[in-house]
């Protein structure tokens, strides 16, 4: 058996929709359509209990997770984090001033959805504090699970500049008290928490 996996054979990149009508004003906030859903990319189906959608306009970026297998509640455990190159330099194996790190909560220890900016292991530069109060944020707790939606503005994304760089790095990992870890791509056998030669290449519809 190869010890390389078979996600490295390919570099992965994804079209995201451009979708205008972002963040609503009422309601949910993304409430994304079916083309937004990003492809499984590790070639292991047994893990997939999460499904991530994001979409994209000029204004910023938005990402929704749905978990549905949960039987146990919602706790501030679960959590969902990202990292995102907004220049994709796949050529560099430490974080640059474009590359961001969040952790989103559905649900944190006052009952409301959180979010968290946090700095990248071993990066040659931060990016910069982002005003986490324009984060848009909006969760739904089920029986099952639950739906967490996230507004990122492009004022707190350092670098997003969908005209001139149509494309950004991206990866993700979702983390659950009861059905465990769900990764991107890779797991912890490789480092990408700090690598963004590691992470895949979302691509702005235009």
């Amino acid at each position: 058996m190869s010890i390389i996996p078979c996600s490295f054979l390919f570099r992965h990149s994804i079209t995201l929709p451009q979708i205008q009508d972002i963040p609503r004003k009422r309601g949910r906030l993304l409430n994304l359509p079916g083309s937004a859903l990003l492809p499984d990319l590790t070639y292991d189906k047994s893990n997939k209990w999460g499904e991530l959608k994001v979409a994209w306009n000029a204004e910023g970026l938005a990402i929704s997770l749905q978990v549905n297998q949960k039987k146990h509640p919602v706790t501030p455990a679960e959590s969902l984090e990202v990292w995102i190159d907004t220049r994709d330099t796949k050529t560099i194996h430490r974080a640059s001033r474009y590359c961001h790190s969040f952790e989103f909560q559905p649900v944190g220890l006052s009952g409301k959805p959180v979010c968290l900016q946090q700095t990248v292991h071993r990066a040659q530069e931060d990016a910069p504090r982002c005003d986490l109060k324009k984060v848009g944020l909006w969760s739904k707790i089920s029986k099952t699970g639950y739906a967490l939606d996230v507004w990122l503005p492009a004022s707190e994304l350092y670098g997003f500049d969908p005209a001139s760089y149509p494309q950004t790095g991206f990866y993700y990992k979702i983390t659950d008290s009861e059905l465990g870890e769900q990764f991107m791509i890779v797991d912890h056998e490789f480092p990408f928490a700090q690598d963004p030669s590691l992470w895949a290449t979302l691509r702005f519809e235009q």
